[in-house]
């Protein structure tokens, strides 16, 4: 158990991590939520037609790897996968949790959220309140998989 970090040290953590990503890097993401009710899956736990929520606007710190572009004989693919740091406290005050299988709107592509963490913990200490950060690890996905645009056949 962490013997100097009182409660006003983690405030004070709480308000230079919001000014960081809400004053000075502001870089916008659209989240969506994933309505797991209503997408239907098939006999292999997969769904083709799947709904989200109305999207949530929010900071975060992000940091992506290079695009790689795959050719399989029907036209390039491009892949890419991010990481998407958010202030916790401020996903709170959105009313937003990002889990698996949500949706990530950044730089005019979308980004299916593949993992979670939220183990930056403040001194040692293992309580809810002392965790002020959550990371998304994401991969880039096709915007026909989401059905956000009309296919062409």
């Amino acid at each position: 158990m962490a013997r100097f970090t009182l409660t006003r040290d983690i405030k004070f953590f709480e308000g230079i991590s919001r000014e960081l990503v809400d004053a000075v890097i502001t870089t916008a993401v659209v989240l969506y939520k994933l309505v797991i009710e209503e997408s239907k899956t098939n006999l292999y736990g997969e769904s083709l037609n799947k709904t989200f929520f109305q999207g949530v606007n929010c900071n975060a710190i992000i940091q992506r790897d290079g695009t790689q572009s795959n050719y399989e004989g029907f036209g390039p693919d491009t892949a890419q996968t991010v990481e998407f740091r958010f202030n916790r406290f401020s996903l709170e005050d959105a009313g937003f949790y990002p889990e698996v299988g949500d949706i990530i709107y950044h730089n005019d592509a979308y980004f299916e959220v593949d993992n979670v963490n939220e183990d930056q913990l403040i001194g040692g200490r293992t309580g809810n309140e002392e965790k002020f950060s959550i990371v998304c690890s994401t991969f880039m996905t096709r915007r026909s998989a989401i059905q956000t645009e009309m296919r062409i056949v």
